[in-house]
C-alpha cells in the first residue's frame, strides 16, 4: 500500500485526505462497486473529521480503510449483492464477467481481503491491522474466497 509521502505536512488534514483519496476510492470500489465508492469514502471521511482531526490519528490511512470497510458492510446488509455492469467488462473478456460476478458475490470482508492482498499486494499483517482482525482471520477470509473462486478460474 502507498505510504504517506515525506513532503506532505502531517498536520494538514486536507493534504492527508488528498494523499489517500485514490487508495480509499479504489478500495471502496472493490467493496461496493463504482457507483457508490465516492459516496462511501466521503461518508467515512465526513464522520471521521467531525470527531477527530486526521493529523491526530496514529495511522490515518488504516483508520479510514477500516471505516470504508465498516460502511461497505453496513450497505451490504441493506443490499445483498452489488450488481455488475457487464457492459464495462467487454465482449472479449474470456470469462472475466463470471469471475467478477463471483468476486462481487463474496461477503464484504472476504472481498476486502482479496482486494488488499492481490491488488494492493499488502502483507497479511497489514491487512489484519486495516481490517481490525487477527492475521489468522485474514488467512481464513482469503481461503474461503479462493474456494469460491476455484469453480470459475
Amino acid at each position: 500500500m502507498v505510504e504517506l509521502r515525506r513532503d506532505v505536512a502531517l498536520d494538514d488534514d486536507g493534504a492527508i485526505f488528498a494523499e489517500y483519496r485514490l487508495d480509499l476510492v479504489r478500495y471502496a470500489t472493490a467493496l461496493v462497486g463504482p457507483s457508490e465508492a465516492e459516496d462511501v469514502v466521503m461518508t467515512v471521511v465526513g464522520r471521521t473529521v467531525r470527531r477527530v482531526r486526521l493529523s491526530e490519528l496514529d495511522n490515518p490511512k488504516g483508520y479510514l480503510l477500516r471505516g470504508v470497510l465498516n460502511e461497505a458492510r453496513g450497505r451490504g446488509r441493506r443490499r445483498k449483492i452489488v450488481p455488475l455492469d457487464h457492459d464495462l467488462v467487454g465482449p472479449n473478456s474470456h470469462g472475466l464477467a463470471e469471475v467478477l460476478d463471483v468476486l462481487m458475490s463474496l461477503p464484504v470482508r472476504q472481498r476486502a481481503a482479496i482486494y488488499m492482498h492481490y491488488w494492493e499486494r499488502a502483507p497479511i499483517s497489514e491487512i489484519a491491522d486495516a481490517m481490525g482482525v487477527g492475521p489468522g482471520t485474514v488467512k481464513r477470509y482469503l481461503h474461503l474466497a479462493r474456494q469460491k473462486l476455484k469453480g470459475v478460474l
